[in-house]
């Protein structure tokens, strides 16, 4: 399986609370052949306990690494800044409060080895409000807009990805997304759209700018992962 993995997770000060929780998603994955980048986003790693990330499981705690980094409240610019300390051939994203199926980094690890050249991987993900729910990695829900994408595991190619975002759907998420360092450079950077500001998803900027550029994406058929939309800034697109 891939070893040269980073897993890239930041938050700004509101989201700490999350850190526990983020410690335990990773400990449950099956396998350890990552690095962690953890970006402070305008606070300083000694403001936290460090305690908590001490909590993350030894073969995963040696490679960790915490830094701060200050700039607006824009996440594009907090990706580009890890994107840059990153020295891996993979960059994958790891949100703090997100529910991460146990074999998540082993599936899409499992993929790459065999796909090397696949620019983008992504997997299919579902919106939660309140309690953490139990979720199985062949749910479908059958009132999904994007249900053909869902039962069919050959529409998760990169022509049916692209087919889905010009029907105006978004059917790649931000948690799960695994990409090289060196392309996301190659397009500019992450877009620096901000929902709260020109209503436009950063994510949804930066996957079309990269599909258009001509880079190849692929979206595993197995649910991998529960989105929390109750404290996402980013509500009113569905994801399955």
């Amino acid at each position: 399986m891939i070893q040269d993995l980073t897993i890239l997770s930041y938050c700004h000060i509101a989201h700490r609370v999350w850190i526990p929780h983020w410690v335990q998603q990773l400990n449950r994955q099956t396998v350890r052949r990552f690095s962690v980048l953890f970006i402070c986003h305008n606070w300083e790693p000694e403001e936290c306990d460090h305690d908590e990330f001490k909590k993350l499981d030894p073969d995963i705690y040696k490679k960790f690494v915490c830094c701060s980094y200050k700039s607006e409240p824009i996440i594009g610019a907090v990706i580009d800044h890890g994107a840059l300390l990153v020295d891996t051939e993979w960059l994958g994203h790891f949100d703090l409060d997100d529910i991460i199926h146990p074999r998540r980094l082993e599936l899409q690890s499992r993929f790459l080895d065999v796909n090397p050249d696949m620019d983008f991987l992504n997997a299919r993900a579902i919106g939660f409000n309140g309690e953490d729910p139990e979720f199985d990695l062949h749910y479908c829900d059958q009132s999904s807009p994007l249900l053909e994408y869902l039962t069919d595991p050959s529409l998760n190619t990169n022509k049916q990805i692209k087919e889905c975002f010009n029907k105006g759907y978004n059917c790649l998420t931000h948690g799960l997304m695994i990409y090289k360092p060196e392309v996301l450079k190659s397009i500019g950077g992450f877009s620096r759209s901000d929902v709260n500001i020109d209503g436009v998803s950063p994510d949804w900027a930066t996957w079309k700018k990269a599909i258009n550029a001509g880079y190849t994406f692929y979206r595993l058929p197995e649910l991998l992962m529960s989105w929390r939309l109750d404290s996402s800034a980013i509500r009113n697109r569905y994801m399955n």
